[in-house]
């Protein structure tokens, strides 16, 4: 088997499975590029009571989470993270559930309660939600396999052109006419 017909069927087959993890990067990453843009992605952020105030201890943070109905028992364990924006007087409260709290920093009020379906996104997007190890296998892999796809796409389509000129020199050699520059 030639060199040539060896990659142009790996790279045929090689295509069928990369063709699915390409087309989740691509349709979870477009949905990632517009989540500020649509209100069911990510909650919008509020605006607080006095910008640039941070008049708050982070622990009352918690205790506004837990004066939301449903939330009454949260405790910092629920805390993935706390988005502090003061310049908007807000904190977002993310909880392990994906629930976002947005708490005015200088009041202490809930402000908005929104379930973030980007972090949901987000982790389609990178594999992470099959474990760690998939993150590593499907993301990573997927790329160095895209690399390797397109510099065996550029081989398969740069060599018949490279053939094509190799012919035609050699008739112009055998002819006796001087070659082209090109």
């Amino acid at each position: 088997m030639s060199a040539q017909r060896l990659i142009r069927l790996i790279h045929y087959w090689i295509s069928l499975p990369l063709m699915f993890t390409v087309f989740v990067i691509a349709v979870t990453g477009s949905l990632l590029a517009l989540k500020k843009d649509f209100d069911s992605l990510q909650p919008p952020t509020q605006q607080g009571a006095a910008p640039g105030e941070l008049g708050r201890p982070v622990a009352d943070l918690v205790a506004a989470v837990r004066s939301v109905p449903g939330h009454e028992a949260t405790v910092w364990q629920d805390v993935e993270r706390i988005d502090l924006r003061p310049g908007d007087g807000v904190a977002k409260v993310i909880l392990h559930s994906r629930t976002e709290v947005q708490v005015d920093v200088a009041t202490g009020k809930v402000l908005q309660v929104g379930y973030r379906t980007s972090d949901l996104i987000e982790t389609i997007h990178d594999f992470s939600w099959l474990g760690g190890w998939a993150k590593y296998a499907f993301s990573l892999g997927s790329g160095i396999v895209l690399i390797c796809m397109a510099a065996s796409g550029v081989y398969l389509f740069a060599l018949p052109l490279l053939a094509k000129r190799r012919k035609r020199r050699a008739r112009e050699a055998a002819s006796g006419v001087l070659p082209r520059r090109s």
